[in-house]
């Protein structure tokens, strides 16, 4: 059964996290340069319909504030926006609930998309043993990951000469990481055998 065609509990973490039409928050920019979001954000959407509903399920675990979190960002900085702005917010997560990630792991989903919008994009990502990523770029702004559970490998390329390997990091759970397309590209893999679970946050920059 696909879990988009469950309605979700009343009073769930997600019951009134979805989007539609002109429900969606109204940005502006400042005199300043700022970007203005409306303070109280709460009825306005930030998840994705199917993290909304996941999460209400506890299929998912429940990240809605962190990802609150980490849109309020975009309040403190002015464009153009980088992913850097991200860390200290994933500083302040500490790990998975194990009963959680336990769930997590049982989804037969393994990546999801938490917020999409025009400012950033939420992804968490359960990455079996074994499963590697291919070779990749980021949005102007770049990406941040933090490793949640497990270990990974991080392995980065020439932007010009994707072939060509610089270097290989093996991240532990805390570890987090950052890297835009002048930075080169890279590849991310779990070649252990547990699973592994991270958070990838992004930005267009602009």
């Amino acid at each position: 059964m696909k879990t988009q065609n469950r309605p979700m509990p009343e009073n769930s973490p997600g019951h009134l996290q979805v989007l539609s039409g002109s429900n969606q928050p109204q940005l502006s920019v400042t005199e300043t340069g700022q970007l203005s979001i409306p303070s109280d954000n709460r009825k306005f959407g930030l998840l994705t319909k199917e993290a909304a509903s996941e999460m209400a399920w506890g299929t998912l675990p429940n990240f809605e504030q962190v990802c609150r979190d980490l849109y309020r960002t975009f309040l403190d900085d002015r464009a153009p926006y980088s992913a850097l702005q991200f860390i200290p917010v994933l500083k302040q997560l500490n790990g998975i609930d194990p009963d959680e990630a336990q769930r997590f792991i049982k989804n037969p989903t393994i990546s999801h998309i938490l917020v999409q919008n025009d400012l950033m994009k939420v992804v968490l990502i359960h990455w079996k043993p074994g499963k590697l990523s291919s070779i990749h770029g980021h949005p102007e702004g770049g990406c941040v990951f933090k490793l949640l559970q497990g270990s990974l490998v991080e392995k980065r390329y020439l932007t010009k000469e994707p072939e060509s390997q610089v270097g290989s990091t093996t991240l532990q759970q805390g570890g987090m990481a950052y890297i835009d397309d002048l930075m080169g590209y890279h590849a991310v893999g779990n070649p252990f055998e547990t699973s592994a679970i991270s958070l990838h946050v992004y930005t267009p920059g602009r």
